[in-house]
């Protein structure tokens, strides 16, 4: 069957796509969750999966949502709002004129949860010309009285009559599942797939309401006639006004979901986990991602400061100023990609500003070691870490750039080299000197060890082709 291509969305802001009796209700839009709002989020998150339209059916919030679309930069896409009180989704007839405005197959999709746009794009991958999609948590579980394959256990063949089984078919990242015989997973997911022509005269009953769509997706299940896509490697987190799963618990979600680039051990096991405790503070400010790469820069001269100034305090102080300014570095990127604000711009600041750190580092621990005993040699160490610095920086900014088009084991060579090279693991390092009081100590290692990987990574990058006509 041949794709559905999906480039629209209706963001139903005042009531779930599926009757979920017993549970609470879903969060306001306007609930703030990660520094946006929940419609802000879900209209940026579908944005990011490749909705260039939407149709917003909103109620007695819809000025205030006017509000923060208007105002907001990263919104690109075309935007057509609907009042609810004449297009109630609880009338089967104001479904039937959705496909007039949004044109072809088109996603629904509710405010009160957050999920990644990874999700939407395999929901847009998957889509197909006629067939509802839509998608559940966990497809395969037994408490549906669902399950995988083509014979009953025991190897017996299926019979009518049996459970029903799902058919899985290839999608990246999960498993698109096909009703064989009667069956319905719990719906519960706000995320589906209307295809064109679904929603024609005569789809729905009196009987269907107020859920005309969930009971509608429900009778295509049973009939073989619609799809149910598992999440998978994905997820999907309601937002509920009160419990367990309220919008600390959205946010915690969201922080989980982050993953870092090229990063280091210290980085992995150490410095993340702090960066969600202060990201979460900071998501709570104005400040800009950049603002927080300024931040950290600033807090990592006051270290290099406190290390010039030299003796056990001062190196102790450096070192743990330097500890939270490797922190802050992992924050900015957690800010940036929370609130849809990455840049080119942004990322080469946090490159640039880094090595600004690393430099000030090596001159404030060089120029404490020559006022102390250890002379112009100090000073020529010093020199020598930064001036590796600076090589590195240079190699490094090429290999980013030409990575992608190494052979793949060379690649796997470079990206080993370049987590070492943009790694600050060496702050545990310097602050294991400081509390023995010989921060001095490390101006050794600075100079042979900011000289050695980029030298390895330059021969790495030579002649980019020759491991591949190899």
């Amino acid at each position: 069957m041949d794709r559905a291509p999906i480039d629209s969305a209706l963001i139903l802001t005042t009531s779930r796509i599926f009757n979920r009796p017993g549970e609470p209700s879903p969060a306001s839009p306007l609930t703030v969750v990660g520094g946006l709002s929940l419609f802000q989020r879900t209209i940026l998150t579908l944005q990011r999966g490749g909705i260039s339209r939407f149709i917003v059916l909103a109620g007695d919030e819809t000025e205030d949502l006017r509000r923060q679309l208007q105002a907001d930069e990263r919104v690109r896409a075309e935007v057509r709002w609907l009042p609810v009180l004449e297009s109630s989704p609880g009338d089967p007839r104001t479904w039937e004129i959705f496909p007039g405005l949004l044109g072809a197959s088109y996603l629904a999709v509710g405010t009160g949860a957050v999920f990644p746009a990874s999700l939407v794009e395999r929901v847009r991958q998957e889509a197909r010309v006629g067939e509802p999609l839509v998608v559940v948590r966990d497809a395969l579980n037994p408490s549906m009285g669902l399950r995988t394959g083509s014979s009953k256990p025991g190897g017996r063949p299926r019979e009518p009559g049996d459970p029903a089984v799902l058919q899985p078919s290839s999608a990246e990242g999960g498993v698109v599942l096909a009703l064989e015989t009667p069956a319905t997973p719990t719906l519960d997911v706000d995320l589906v797939v209307i295809p064109e022509g679904f929603t024609a005269s005569g789809w729905a009953t009196s009987h269907d309401s107020p859920y005309p769509m969930h009971a509608a997706l429900e009778r295509a299940i049973r009939q073989g006639q619609g799809r149910v896509l598992s999440l998978g490697s994905d997820w999907y987190q309601d937002v509920y006004t009160e419990g367990v799963a309220g919008p600390d618990e959205a946010e915690r979600q969201l922080l989980r979901s982050l993953k870092g680039g090229l990063e280091g051990f210290v980085d992995r096991h150490f410095n993340r986990r702090c960066s969600r405790w202060i990201t979460r503070w900071l998501l709570r400010t104005p400040l800009t991602p950049n603002g927080v790469t300024i931040l950290a820069t600033a807090i990592g001269v006051l270290a290099s400061a406190a290390f010039g100034v030299g003796g056990y305090a001062g190196g102790i102080i450096g070192a743990l100023l330097f500890q939270l300014s490797a922190i802050l570095d992992c924050c900015d990127g957690e800010v940036a990609r929370l609130k849809f604000m990455e840049s080119a711009f942004g990322e080469q600041l946090d490159v640039v500003l880094d090595n600004v750190v690393h430099i000030a580092i090596y001159a404030g621990i060089a120029w404490a070691s020559y006022e102390d005993n250890w002379g112009p040699v100090a000073l020529l160490l010093g020199g020598f870490a930064m001036l590796g610095n600076v090589a590195a920086f240079v190699v490094v900014q090429h290999a980013t750039r030409m990575r992608k088009g190494l052979h793949p084991e060379r690649r796997r060579h470079v990206e080993s080299i370049l987590n070492s090279l943009v790694s600050r693991d060496f702050s545990v390092l310097i602050l294991a000197f400081a509390l023995v009081g010989h921060v001095e100590w490390f101006l050794p290692l600075a100079a042979v060890g900011s000289n050695t990987f980029w030298p390895v990574l330059a021969f790495q990058l030579r002649s980019p082709n020759r491991s591949a006509r190899a």
